[in-house]
């Protein structure tokens, strides 16, 4: 039975609604504790061609920007979550960790003993790493995962 259920979000799911209200029906019928995981990842200089293109100065700005944005969808898909969970009167935890998507998920799925992980779909381009995330955290933790498209 699911009873910890973590779903972690980045902001940037193609499919937001359906992530959050399976998340949301699966919690009111196994009646199970969500936690809400957001990542800010700090290595961002990966990012493109960030290395090869920009001076340091233009590197630094460019990433804090990206920071800034990620930190905006992030916001607004906490908002979007109190919301339909307010209306659905169900509770939830908002933990935010920092470091490189897979490994703080497998670390937070370990440290908090979950039952289920539910992540959404991101749309294809460069820089995408999140097919890479799912792939990591299930050849790495025996957890269920749920995938919503």
């Amino acid at each position: 039975m699911t009873k910890k259920i973590l779903l972690a979000m980045h902001g940037e799911e193609l499919n937001m609604e359906k992530v959050i209200e399976q998340t949301l029906v699966l919690s009111s019928e196994t009646n199970g504790e969500i936690t809400v995981l957001n990542i800010k990842e700090n290595n961002l200089i990966h990012y493109g061609e960030v290395d090869t293109l920009l001076t340091f100065t233009a590197k630094e700005k460019f990433i804090d920007y990206v920071g800034e944005m990620a930190n905006e969808k992030a916001q607004q898909a906490l908002q979007q979550f109190t919301k339909k969970a307010e209306e659905k009167g169900i509770t939830f935890h908002w933990k935010t960790r920092e470091g490189k998507p897979a490994i703080e998920i497998i670390d937070e799925i370990k440290e908090g003993g979950y039952d289920l992980l539910v992540l959404g779909t991101k749309e294809p381009g460069p820089g995408n790493t999140s097919s890479k995330v799912k792939e990591k955290v299930a050849n790495e933790h025996p957890i269920t995962v749920l995938m919503v498209k």
